[in-house]
């Protein structure tokens, strides 16, 4: 074999490799593609089910303030619950945006980098803004509300020992939102499974890169 002869059989053997590689970067782009658009798809529908069931709790919240089931004496015994609707407002305007943003981000194969990164700002964004409204929210419902009882239980049952009765629906409260927070409850898993998405793809990329350079 002489030397144009064996010029040409490695190129033949480099465009193989090119070949080759391509194809593996785009099955593995296909496949990622495909995994992160049902997640989408999930996360879409579950922002559709979170606007009803905040409705139904903003409904129930107004049914206190406007009905006073619970024969509320003094104005002030109706701040948990104001509290309560302010802080679900807020939360369906952040959802509301965030969903109309998700809403414009389109994943195919060509842009599912780009589109994995904007997702996962569109999570990041309001995260420490609403970290604070939902202490606000679960402090105004496991404190506040259950105190909201006490002018009833003072009159019942006199100051220290209404006192005492409130504080044990706050405790169980404290220790069923301490079971959930370390059951995961309160974390974002979605923004941590388009994370993990990105990576891989980046790392898969790499590997191809690395065996075609090789």
């Amino acid at each position: 074999m002489n030397v144009d002869e064996l010029k040409t059989a490695w190129q033949k053997l480099d465009r193989k490799v090119q070949a080759t590689q391509s194809l593996n970067e785009k099955l593995i782009t296909s496949i990622v593609t495909a995994r992160s658009e049902n997640r989408f798809q999930t996360v879409r529908r579950n922002y559709l089910l979170g606007f009803g069931w905040i409705g139904l709790c903003f409904a129930a919240g107004l049914a206190v303030i406007f009905g006073n089931p619970f024969d509320y004496q003094y104005k002030i015994q109706y701040l948990p619950m104001l509290i309560y609707c302010g802080c679900l407002i807020i939360i369906a305007a952040n959802m509301i945006v965030a969903y109309l943003k998700l809403t414009d981000v389109k994943l195919d194969q060509k842009n599912i980098r780009s589109a994995l990164q904007e997702i996962v700002l569109i999570y990041e964004r309001p995260q420490r803004f609403m970290k604070y409204i939902l202490y606000v929210f679960i402090f105004s419902q496991t404190i506040l509300f259950p105190f909201s009882f006490l002018p009833k239980s003072i009159e019942r049952i006199g100051l220290w020992p209404a006192i005492f009765e409130r504080l044990i629906p706050i405790g169980i409260a404290i220790l069923l939102l301490v079971i959930a927070h370390k059951l995961g409850a309160f974390k974002e898993k979605h923004a941590d499974k388009f994370k993990a998405d990105l990576n891989e793809l980046d790392q898969l990329k790499g590997m191809v890169s690395e065996l075609g350079d090789g």
